[in-house]
């Protein structure tokens, strides 16, 4: 949204008080006086062509003051220039401090509409509104305290840029003026969060798989539904508890120094036969080769380096992330304390995403510089 925008907005408001001023009185005509009366869009108690009433216009020589037409005004109110008004200079911005001082509107440089946030990455809940609640920002208006001209918000909090912003719900300003979130977080209850989570209590927790708050705060799965999958209540299915044949290597966009097939491994061998080395961030693996039930994902790495983080996913719903940052993940996949749990599902694939590493060299290919030896699901 720019300036233009914003000028035309307020011509547009300016035409639709001319209309019911030409009009005068209410829509029904009547001479109800003030706020909630019929002709609310006069000032009764100042506006000498409607003073005290609707159609009540006081003489060229009076003035309409405390809803009464006078030769002058009730102190500490005062006539400036030739207007039929009486001004407060301690609270009027158009009159502030002395007559013909108006303070100004806001010099801001507009962003665009809205809070900012990226997709909460959460369902929306019931088919309804997407998670993204809020105004984003509006703009402030000039205001008079005590014959010195300032800003004020109607609604939100007014920061440096002269703009009032919803900190609840601003990407840029939440919570507070000087709180941005992540390119990648989104702002709820004036907490950053990571899509896939939301605040809950002051904490970011995963309403995609947290059977306690499930696509929501506070919504809990029970009865015949006790899982929680992808945001919603679940019944799941029953894992044989054994490992699955996702043995096969469906595709890998790996770049690293070892390009090997770690799917069809339970147990570590640290050989480039089934070493796959992760060169950047968003590098993944995918294994196939069976449709089963899982409820646990496994991995094997390479001794003490080569760690890094993956975020796992069974099909398209991730179902966690497995972190081997200062872990030693040797022997099984399916025993080694590298894997995840998660609600049980039938899962025909199963995605390993690189999102970090450890620092360490492993290949110097550079990026996360992370290894997988074996994968395990059960």
């Amino acid at each position: 949204m720019n300036a233009t925008h914003v000028g035309l907005a307020v011509l547009a408001a300016i035409a639709v008080v001319a209309v019911a001023c030409a009009t005068g009185g209410g829509p029904d005509g009547s001479d109800a006086g003030g706020e909630g009366g019929a002709c609310p869009e006069f000032d009764l108690q100042n506006d000498a062509k409607h003073c005290g009433s609707c159609t009540k216009a006081c003489a060229a020589t009076e003035v309409c003051s405390a809803g009464a037409c006078k030769g002058q005004c009730d102190p500490p109110t005062v006539k400036c220039g030739t207007a039929q008004t009486c001004s407060d200079l301690g609270k009027d911005p158009g009159n502030c401090g002395q007559c013909g001082t108006a303070c100004a509107l806001p010099d801001a440089s507009l962003p665009d509409t809205g809070t900012g946030n990226p997709d909460s990455g959460i369902p929306v809940p019931d088919g309804g509104v997407a998670f993204d609640a809020g105004t984003g920002w509006s703009l402030a208006a000039p205001l008079c305290d005590k014959g010195k001209c300032g800003l004020a918000c109607d609604g939100g909090t007014l920061c440096s840029d002269d703009l009032c912003w919803d900190t609840p719900n601003a990407h840029d300003h939440c919570g507070d003026c000087n709180t941005k979130c992540a390119a990648g977080e989104w702002c709820r209850a004036s907490h950053c969060c990571a899509p896939g989570k939301m605040n809950c209590a002051a904490v970011c927790i995963d309403v995609l798989s947290d059977p306690n708050n499930c696509g929501g705060c506070g919504v809990l799965c029970s009865g015949g539904k006790p899982y929680c999958a992808n945001g919603t209540c679940t019944a799941g299915c029953v894992p044989s508890g054994t490992r699955q044949p996702f043995n096969s290597v469906v595709s890998s966009t790996t770049t690293g120094c070892w390009n090997g097939t770690p799917c069809g491994q339970d147990t570590v061998v640290l050989t480039s036969t089934y070493g796959k080395n992760f060169a950047a961030v968003g590098q993944e693996l995918v294994c196939g080769g069976t449709t089963a039930c899982v409820g646990h994902v496994g991995i094997g790495t390479y001794s003490s380096i080569c760690q890094g983080t993956w975020d796992v996913y069974c099909n398209a719903t991730k179902v966690g992330t497995i972190n081997t940052l200062n872990k030693v993940c040797v022997g099984t996949a399916m025993t080694n304390g590298c894997n995840i749990a998660f609600t049980p599902m039938s899962c025909s694939t199963l995605r390993l995403v690189a999102t970090a590493g450890s620092g360490q060299t492993c290949c110097g290919t550079g990026g996360p510089d992370a290894m997988i030896t074996a994968v395990s699901a059960w």
